[in-house]
């Protein structure tokens, strides 16, 4: 320990110094803020004793420069005063003093104050370490969110099948770095497109382990994939959207630690027909804009997946004409608020994407989502927003 030691007079400089060295202390010795200053700058002493009452530079000045340059932590000042008022003392304490010390010092007084000043020095640097350590912990933590979210969204669809009857456009704003909603569009066979999205209760990293791991389940690798099932001659043929939403039931039980779920819409369309069956398992029903007409919000069929084992689920069926529109979203959209704690809603959704029929669907797509952010006028929203929308050409 290296202590600073600014004092005018120099018997009690000297006394100091004498003092502090049988204690085992090294010391540089000032005889006024000016030069105390000086040593400072080039040492930057973890303990400073400075009188109060010296030429040039007084210890209330000298105390000012030091917590200019240094944080309180790194430098602790005893102030050593022959004041003994109380709004003195307060002075001193307010321009950055740690402690002081009254004139004539006693030596016991000033050992048991170096003592406590040099404990509190050793947990200051302890704390300040442990919060080194943390944020680094909490830097690497926020490398390793941006690089999950980079490989995440990897597996998002960003080159959609192409089809002469059908186009697709989604989006999709995480609330976090890392999302719980998933979407897809798979070609299940010659005449079939599958297409489905999901959300999982919650969010951080539990909800996208659970997301990452259903685009897997719910992917176009057919022997590993939930929506295709093996015939007898080795080849494949697509499941129903009720039996797959069976099967990820089955296979995704809500979890007994922390309740974590998922809800589902999947959907398979003809493109010979239009038609669509899908199933919405716990999830917001679709809405179709037709071209002509009223939009409509389409029901839920089912509860969330893994709440009730071995529960059953219902397709519904729609026709589509040329020139419709049909939506899946998250329910990051209609409950949505604004300040004044009022949801975003179904209704609203409706009238958007009515109003927007004549713009591209790319472009309707993405002014949902604007409408949805600038309703809650929040810097980041509170869930996950995704959509995904189909025209018939």
């Amino acid at each position: 320990m290296r202590i600073l030691v600014a004092e005018d007079d120099l018997t009690i400089r000297t006394w100091l110094k004498v003092k502090l060295k049988k204690w085992g202390y090294e010391t540089d010795l000032a005889e006024d803020g000016v030069q105390a200053i000086e040593l400072y700058q080039q040492h930057t002493h973890a303990l400073v004793l400075t009188d109060w009452m010296m030429p040039r530079l007084d210890g209330i000045g000298l105390i000012q420069k030091i917590r200019e340059t240094t944080s309180v932590s790194k430098t602790y000042i005893i102030l050593v005063t022959a004041k003994q008022e109380s709004g003195d003392v307060i002075t001193g304490i307010e321009a950055g003093a740690d402690d002081y010390i009254v004139k004539p010092v006693q030596s016991e007084e000033l050992r048991a104050r170096i003592i406590a000043a040099i404990r509190i020095l050793s947990l200051e640097e302890e704390l300040q370490k442990k919060n080194d350590n943390l944020e680094f912990a909490n830097m690497q933590m926020k490398n390793d969110l941006i690089v999950a979210a980079r490989i995440q969204q990897s597996f998002l669809p960003h080159t959609l099948p192409q089809f002469q009857e059908i186009e697709f456009e989604w989006g999709l704003l995480p609330c976090d770095e890392l999302a719980g909603d998933a979407l897809n569009v798979i070609k299940l066979d010659d005449n079939y497109v599958g297409f489905y999205l999901l959300d999982v209760s919650g969010h951080g990293v539990a909800a996208a382990l659970l997301a990452m791991t259903l685009i897997h389940t719910l992917s176009a690798d057919k022997p590993n994939s939930v929506l295709f099932e093996s015939k007898d001659d080795s080849t494949y043929r697509y499941r129903s959207p009720a039996r797959v939403a069976e099967i990820l039931n089955n296979q995704f039980p809500m979890d007994d630690i922390n309740g974590q779920y998922f809800t589902i819409v999947y959907g398979v369309i003809s493109l010979d027909t239009r038609v669509i069956k899908y199933v919405a398992a716990g999830h917001p029903g679709p809405i179709v804009i037709p071209r002509e007409g009223d939009s409509k919000s389409l029901p839920t069929t089912g509860m969330p997946i893994g709440f009730l084992p071995d529960a059953a689920y219902e397709e519904e069926s729609i026709q589509l004409q040329q020139g419709d529109r049909f939506y899946f979203f998250s329910d990051g959209i209609p409950e949505t608020t604004n300040k004044y704690d009022e949801q975003y809603g179904l209704e609203r959704m409706n009238r958007i994407l009515q109003q927007q029929q004549l713009c591209t669907l790319r472009m309707c797509v993405d002014n949902l989502a604007v409408s949805a952010i600038k309703w809650n006028g929040q810097s980041t929203m509170n869930d996950d927003v995704s959509i995904l929308g189909l025209e018939i050409k």
